[in-house]
């Protein structure tokens, strides 16, 4: 065996492997549910840099910095989005990933034929990334027509992915109530509600906050309610602002991990403002995530 050419080919899969751990690590931020998946790629390039080690192949540093630096800079790409992430983001990275996924099968098989290797835990591993390349599949399949067909906006997003010390049913109950933002958001000066009755989808809340400086009043609806996660829509003349809240179970029992998706959407001349609230909502949504965790139990 050539150990040299070997040396090559592995380290060339692995910068591929840690640019995909990094952009399966990024998708199961916005997309919970792939949570696990993202282990299994991070469990990938574990596997590989073992069989790098059997074979007596170093790892090149500038390999791996290239395959990191790689993931940052498809950010960069233009989705049709200046200051927020696209719905075209979705798709365009779980194809990226069914790429990565393909090519990393293709190497399991190479090393097979090798005989050089424990096939047993390559046949293992082919299986795995058959799975993996299916549940990308899925998933792509699922958000590429709602992603085309998305109407064109111009406002700015901001996403926040964090793990709170209360259960997922708790975490649900607590958020549904708007008018509790008095105490976890920390732009709030006050939130009433409007009306009676069960907190349910059609709920209403006047919600009166601070934002770049000036006091803004916004009429705010529960528009999704089950157990997975919340949808709060807020609305005046000038703009509608969008909070998606997603809840699932944490990694350990009595915990919860949230995902913060929030959307400003500008009307008329207030667009202009856009870049500058970029960056107050990006500071707003890091205070947020801070009250959150503070309300909710931090996880030692």
């Amino acid at each position: 065996m050539n150990t040299e050419l070997l040396s090559i080919y592995l380290n060339d899969h692995l910068a591929g492997v840690i640019a995909g751990t990094e952009l399966a690590r990024r998708v199961s931020r916005t997309h919970p549910e792939l949570r696990v998946f993202a282990d299994d790629v991070d469990s990938d390039r574990k596997e590989l840099l073992d069989f790098m080690r059997e074979a007596g192949v170093e790892s090149r540093p500038h390999k791996a910095a290239i395959g990191w630096l790689s993931e940052k800079a498809g950010r960069l790409k233009y989705n049709g989005r200046v200051l927020g992430r696209s719905p075209l983001s979705d798709v365009l990275e779980l194809e990226a990933l069914r790429v990565g996924i393909e090519s990393k099968s293709a190497m399991w098989r190479t090393l097979r034929q090798l005989k050089s290797f424990d096939e047993d835990r390559l046949e293992r591993l082919s299986r795995r990334a058959e799975g993996q390349a299916e549940l990308v599949e899925q998933h792509r399949l699922r958000l590429a027509p709602q992603a085309l067909t998305a109407p064109a906006q111009s406002g700015v997003d901001v996403e926040r992915t964090f793990t709170v010390a209360s259960s997922p049913e708790g975490v649900v109950e607590y958020l549904r109530d708007f008018a509790r933002t008095e105490q976890w958001d920390p732009g709030t000066v006050s939130c009433t509600r409007l009306g009676e009755g069960p907190v349910e989808v059609g709920a209403r809340w006047r919600n009166v906050s601070t934002f770049l400086g000036r006091r803004t009043e916004l009429v705010y609806e529960l528009t999704r309610d089950d157990p997975d996660g919340l949808r709060f829509v807020g609305r005046n003349d000038t703009a509608t602002a969008t909070d998606d809240i997603s809840i699932t179970p944490g990694a350990t029992p009595g915990t919860a991990r949230i995902a913060y998706h929030a959307h400003l959407e500008f009307n008329g001349l207030a667009k202009l403002g856009a870049p500058v609230a970029k960056l107050a909502l990006e500071k707003l949504g890091a205070d947020t995530e801070k009250s959150l965790i503070r309300v909710l139990g931090s996880v030692r």
